[in-house]
């Protein structure tokens, strides 16, 4: 997530080449977080539960609620706290009350995560008809995730816990859980395959016009759809054909510890660089990256070590964490 702050906010960019991997930066996390709530509640044995066993103490329904809740919802408010006034001292921002419960406990600091909580609550509800056919919920996905697009402006564009994102975003989850159950179909992606998707990919990107935005899922456009699902295709793809490493596991099992370092870390390291360096150049971007992502890397296995409650407040009384 640093390139967003780097880039975005302080002037350290890496130009053109950004448009090309923009469509992919939070896109492909929904995409991925769709494919997993999914396949976990449309396959064995939960897809089997009747609504009742579902919404029960142990049912699929309430341990999914609960994950909501404890994984995503208060660890947002709990980082989006500790990060408030540092960060509006760096940005200049007043500190009123309104803005500051925006900011927490509205979901205002970690979009990403406030939208994926929407999502999957809107989900959860859906799930509720016990209903096992993903052509269901895809469609039901896609025609939330069209009109929010549609009604993306004005009366309609309600942001506390970044709701209409999160709408917005339910196109690309169901597209994950559309690929979860025709993931077999992709022992036909050879490489070769893999080329023509990636010539298709940067063939709609060059086609597009340059300051056509992809990052902010309020304002994909039609084609702005296309090229993130491509993206996020092809990054599975070429996920699944690189080697094991214990580095790259280790950050992709705590992808949302990651994205909590994303705020105040590459601001403070980006603001730093411009006060040493004047001008912009790619390698200052690239040494603020692999610091941000040392630094973070350390930090969460810190917190996953000592203070493991706070991505899962359920770890400090054990006998309640499931």
């Amino acid at each position: 997530m640093s390139h967003v702050q780097t880039d975005a906010c302080y002037g350290l960019s890496i130009g053109d080449v950004n448009r090309f991997i923009s469509p992919w930066y939070v896109n492909s996390f929904f995409f991925i977080s769709g494919y997993l709530l999914f396949r976990k509640q449309l396959s064995q044995p939960l897809v089997q539960q009747t609504k009742e066993q579902f919404v029960g103490k142990n049912g699929g329904g309430n341990v999914l609620f609960r994950n909501i809740l404890f994984r995503i919802v208060i660890p947002t408010i709990l980082f989006a706290a500790i990060e408030y006034i540092p960060a509006c001292l760096i940005r200049g921002d007043n500190m009123d009350l309104t803005y500051a419960i925006y900011k927490t406990f509205g979901g205002g600091t970690y979009w990403f995560t406030s939208a994926l909580a929407t999502s999957e609550l809107i989900l959860l509800l859906l799930l509720l008809t016990r209903i096992s056919n993903i052509w269901f919920y895809f469609a039901i996905c896609v025609i939330m995730g069209g009109l929010g697009m549609y009604f993306q402006h004005g009366l309609y564009n309600i942001e506390i816990w970044a709701a209409h994102r999160g709408i917005v975003a339910l196109l690309i989850l169901g597209c994950g859980g559309l690929y979860w159950k025709f993931e077999t179909l992709s022992k036909y992606m050879k490489w070769y395959t893999i080329i023509i998707v990636m010539a298709l990919y940067v063939s709609v990107l060059l086609y597009c016009n340059r300051t056509s935005p992809f990052i902010n899922i309020l304002t994909l456009r039609p084609l702005g759809v296309v090229t993130t699902l491509l993206s996020c295709v092809l990054l599975i793809e070429l996920c699944k054909r690189l080697p094991e490493n214990r580095i790259i596991n280790y950050i992709g099992q705590n992808t949302l510890g990651f994205y909590f370092m994303s705020g105040a870390l590459p601001i403070m390291l980006s603001m730093f660089a411009h006060k040493v360096v004047v001008g912009q150049h790619l390698w200052i971007l690239l040494v603020v990256w692999v610091l941000c992502l040392v630094i973070a890397y350390f930090a969460v296995k810190f917190i996953n070590r000592w203070l493991p409650w706070m991505f899962d407040i359920r770890k400090l009384s054990r006998k309640f964490y499931i």
